[in-house]
């Protein structure tokens, strides 16, 4: 049983780590348009392909980015945000020494 003493520590505390995990769940913001002025993913995954970027996994986040993980064309691999409107990049999340194979 807690006393009264340790009542508000444990309150700070609880509250601490709330904002803690809310700050590590927040998503980038990316569109702020109507999702008919996003660029199609079919389009989208076509001009990365251009870029050497092959891309292993796409998503469409709750901030509305598309974020795709994959490899660039020296093998680095990728975890970027990309407004959808015009593929701007947004936020790069991480990037590594080449570890993927390149396929032909």
């Amino acid at each position: 049983m807690s006393t009264p003493a340790r009542r508000p520590v444990r309150a700070l505390t609880m509250l601490a780590l709330l904002a803690l995990s809310s700050a590590a769940l927040a998503d980038t913001d990316c569109a702020r348009q109507d999702r008919s002025a996003w660029m199609p993913e079919s389009q989208f995954r076509e001009q990365m392909k251009r870029q050497g970027v092959q891309i292993t996994k796409f998503r469409i986040t709750p901030g509305d980015c598309y974020e795709i993980y994959g490899f660039d064309r020296d093998g680095r691999k990728l975890e970027i945000y990309y407004d959808p409107v015009d593929a701007r990049p947004v936020e790069e999340v991480a990037s590594s020494h080449p570890t993927s194979p390149r396929h032909p």
